[in-house]
């Protein structure tokens, strides 16, 4: 059964990924890894998740950067921990990472990321074409790109919650942007500012519009309680007030 990718993260090793020898391991053991790169597969895994992206029978894909194969080689080695990940082994040289600055850095893990993702679904254009589109994006925005969360669509309006994760490695928020389609009057505004990047799942369930407020209510579980109980709900940003400063 083919999963919606849910989530892309970062390993390293310089043993082979294989059973019997340890686990990849952070990529900080072997070159300079600055924290704030492994939001980077969040995001991508978030745009390409939302659009509906799967890359066959797991959700989360771990990419582990290894000298044990030939630089820019990508390889799916034999260990699966869990149905529900997979890792691909992608070829570097850590003495040649070491080398490079932070942007520079950074810019490999972008293209790095794509690279895999493509290699994974090079045989479907489609896929193809999403993954393509992503990386435009994510080259236009860069850390500022909008990562979707929820919408609501009715013939008098639209509603679309995202957020922005880690932007400029300041602190991630919420995002609203409302459309009255007979007027043709939209407006975006920073509704709630996030104390965990990903709070916004939890705290986005359901979006309601009534007496010209947006009602954001989170989602009603026990897990999702766990994240929300420290922020005041339902939000509700008034459309009159914001369309109309």
């Amino acid at each position: 059964m083919d999963k919606t990718l849910v989530d892309i993260r970062y390993y390293a090793s310089d043993k082979p990924n294989e059973t019997g020898e340890s686990l990849p391991s952070s990529c900080s053991r072997f070159f300079e890894f600055p924290m704030l790169l492994n939001y980077w597969g969040a995001r991508i895994a978030i745009i390409l998740g939302s659009a509906g992206l799967s890359l066959g029978d797991f959700d989360h894909l771990y990419i582990n950067y290894t000298n044990t194969i030939s630089k820019g080689s990508l390889v799916f080695p034999e260990r699966t921990p869990e149905k529900w990940l997979r890792y691909i082994d992608y070829g570097v040289s850590f003495d040649d990472l070491k080398l490079l600055k932070e942007s520079e850095l950074e810019g490999f893990i972008i293209r790095s990321t794509f690279e895999c993702l493509q290699h994974i679904c090079n045989e479907s254009k489609e896929k193809m074409e999403m993954i393509k589109s992503a990386a435009m994006d994510v080259e236009k925005y860069g850390t500022e790109i909008e990562l979707p969360v929820k919408s609501k669509k009715t013939k008098s309006y639209s509603v679309v919650v995202s957020y922005k994760l880690r932007p400029q490695g300041e602190g991630s928020y919420g995002i609203v942007t409302h459309t009255n389609h007979k007027t043709g009057a939209s407006f975006s505004k920073r509704f709630i500012d996030l104390k965990g990047p990903s709070d916004i799942f939890s705290l986005v369930g359901s979006i309601t519009v009534k007496n010209n407020k947006i009602v954001i209510k989170p989602r009603a579980s026990f897990r999702a309680n766990i994240y929300t109980n420290s922020y005041q709900v339902p939000m509700e940003v008034d459309i009159n007030a914001t369309a109309n400063p």
